[in-house]
């Protein structure tokens, strides 16, 4: 079974920032895959969260499966991301500040986690 949030859980920007989600979309997303592992009707298939090429939105979505993994999966912050990093995958875009000029730090999907 395969499915997205890249349209249902977006974030709302203020100029070149991107992320990440907030803690109501992460629960949201957990509740959502939650629902999912426990159905009777995908019980026997593979549940796969996939993304579109967007790096803005394959950073928020390696995000919420982070967070998944930390609070459901009891697996450290290092764990997840470790995990995320696992396989021929690019890296990925840090998330910046809200500000309007030039960002001056990165925060990476570690660093939310």
């Amino acid at each position: 079974h395969y499915f997205s949030i890249d349209e249902e859980l977006v974030y709302e920007n203020f100029y070149a920032d991107f992320g990440p989600l907030n803690l109501a979309m992460v629960y949201r997303y957990c509740c959502k895959l939650n629902k999912k592992l426990k159905s009777y009707s995908l019980s026997r298939k593979k549940i796969v969260h996939y993304t579109c090429f967007d790096q803005r939105k394959r950073a928020n979505a390696a995000f919420l499966i982070g967070a998944y993994a930390v609070i459901y999966l009891k697996k450290t912050p290092e764990e997840a991301y470790r995990a995320l990093l696992s396989g021929s995958n690019s890296p990925y875009l840090p998330f910046r500040d809200a500000s309007f000029g030039n960002c001056t730090y990165n925060l990476t999907i570690l660093d939310c986690l």
